[in-house]
């Protein structure tokens, strides 16, 4: 493995809590919003901005561990889908991950619309939610059989 590929890995496996943290943040402020009847104000914005940024750059990160760590060769091999653990990380993880990532997007463009603060707060909050589920069950946890990768990457760097 190079020394950039272990770079990426240990920067996605870090921001995945950021991400989480961020999103089940948006979650709960939106559903405290939503009963208690709140403004949504500025702040609630910027958590959801918050949110897609951090979602944003562990898009980027996970490409480029996808795209270095060559789990493009999934497609081409011959029964490459039918070894769970490559389909799981040439299909699985990165495609539920990237709906997620949509539900986040959709979920803060209708931060930013004009409409009433129920509606505003139950929308961001469902698609808040929803992504939350989907990080969390495709999370390579280390519980996950087959699949599993520890709470934290290793950093290796050869000199």
């Amino acid at each position: 493995m190079s020394s950039s590929l272990g770079l990426f890995i240990s920067a996605h496996s870090l921001l995945r809590y950021i991400v989480i943290l961020c999103t089940l943040a948006v979650a709960a402020q939106s559903l405290i919003g939503l009963l208690g009847k709140k403004q949504f104000g500025a702040g609630n914005r910027k958590v959801a901005l918050m949110m897609m940024i951090s979602c944003d750059i562990q898009l980027l990160l996970g490409l480029a561990v996808f795209y270095l760590g060559g789990h493009m060769h999934t497609f081409s091999t011959p029964g490459g889908m039918h070894d769970r653990y490559s389909r799981f990380y040439a299909m699985e993880h990165p495609m539920s991950m990237i709906i997620g990532i949509v539900l986040v997007h959709v979920g803060y463009s209708i931060a930013k619309k004009n409409m009433d603060n129920g509606r505003k707060f139950m929308r961001l909050f469902w698609c808040s939610f929803i992504a939350l589920f989907i990080f969390v069950a495709m999370t390579p946890w280390p519980s996950k059989q087959i699949v599993g990768k520890p709470f934290m990457a290793a950093v290796t760097v050869s000199h």
